[in-house]
């Protein structure tokens, strides 16, 4: 019977070879164990990868719609902030306005009007922030400032209540100048009338703030704002009895606006509610596709660990045969 055998290198050709082959299948294995997901899918599947495309697919979507309701999240967060500014600035200014009309005292009503004009500084501020690149009050016109400075505001005003000589004449006209296309509209809001999209959040669902400068509780608030910045300023200067009624009519009115501010934030606060509700839904939906991935994917924890210390049996063997051939020489071999 011929033998066949083979030369030193071959055999250490054929040794190293079987030892990457099962240090392949260990890692393979560790992995398997570790992670509980099969480490080819394509076997594990069967080839049929149909069901778990489709999975990654929509994650990919879940994870755009989340990335998305984010982004409307804060921007809806910074609305509410800035309506909060608004109303914090009005409800604080108009007790100091009652106050002072009704004490009419000169110094009293320099020194509300002197407030009036910071409390408007604070407002136009607050209806200009912005998120990231993204003007919040601006409507569409996203890229630019909703509302003009509170210096041009009161400039734009100065001829408005030129000729009045009272204080229900002056107060009027600052509120008809805000309500009006031509007044506010054309020279203090610097948007656009339609309001800014609504950002996708979930599957066949959109939600956004879309609140603008032009809002009537805005405007609103803006004109008692304004109206009390021209006490000392205005065509009453020198004239205090009317100048503490200005103050009382503007304090009235911050006051009697504060329900349409406290509605346009409950109506911000039901779209906070609405993202918050697609966010939920969101992170649910893609929980459960992750676990039926898994499941598609997953191994046999027990049949893989005794996979795997098969393996280890097997590279533990390879090791004592290398070592063993390695330790042959032609004097044991003769001996």
């Amino acid at each position: 019977m011929t033998s066949v055998s083979f030369g030193d290198l071959a055999q250490s050709f054929l040794l190293q070879r079987s030892n990457t082959a099962i240090k392949t299948t260990l890692q393979s294995l560790s992995t398997e164990v570790t992670t509980g997901i099969a480490a080819d899918p394509g076997k594990a599947l069967g080839g049929d990868f149909g069901k778990v495309g489709a999975i990654a697919h929509t994650l990919t979507t879940l994870q755009a719609y989340g990335l998305a309701a984010t982004q409307a999240a804060l921007s809806a967060s910074a609305v509410q902030d800035s309506l909060s500014t608004l109303d914090g600035q009005a409800t604080a200014l108009s007790t100091s306005l009652l106050t002072a009309g009704s004490a009419g005292q000169p110094t009293g009503l320099q020194t509300v009007a002197t407030a009036a004009r910071g409390a408007l500084e604070a407002a136009v501020s607050a209806l200009n922030a912005r998120v990231g690149s993204q003007s919040l009050f601006a409507g569409a016109a996203t890229d630019r400032p909703a509302v003009a400075s509170a210096d041009a505001l009161l400039a734009s005003l100065g001829p408005v209540v030129a000729g009045q000589t009272t204080a229900a004449g002056v107060a009027q006209a600052v509120q008809d100048w805000f309500a009006s296309p031509s007044g506010f509209a054309a020279a203090g809001y610097l948007g656009s009338a339609t309001p800014a999209s609504a950002t996708p959040i979930a599957p066949g669902e959109s939600a956004g703030a879309s609140v603008t400068a032009l809002d009537p509780a805005i405007t609103a608030t803006l004109a008692g704002l304004a109206t009390a910045a021209l006490i000392d300023t205005g065509p009453l200067v020198g004239n205090a009895p009317a100048q503490a009624d200005l103050a009382t009519l503007a304090g009235q009115a911050l006051l009697s606006s504060s329900d349409a501010r406290a509605g346009l934030a409950a109506r911000v606060g039901v779209v906070q509610a609405r993202i918050s509700q697609a966010q939920t839904r969101n992170g649910s939906e893609a929980t459960a596709l992750q676990l039926a991935q898994s499941k598609l994917l997953a191994v046999d924890p027990y049949a893989t660990a005794t996979a795997l210390q098969s393996t280890q049996t097997q590279l533990d063997t390879l090791y004592a045969l290398t070592a063993r051939i390695s330790g042959l020489s032609l004097t044991n071999f003769l001996k």
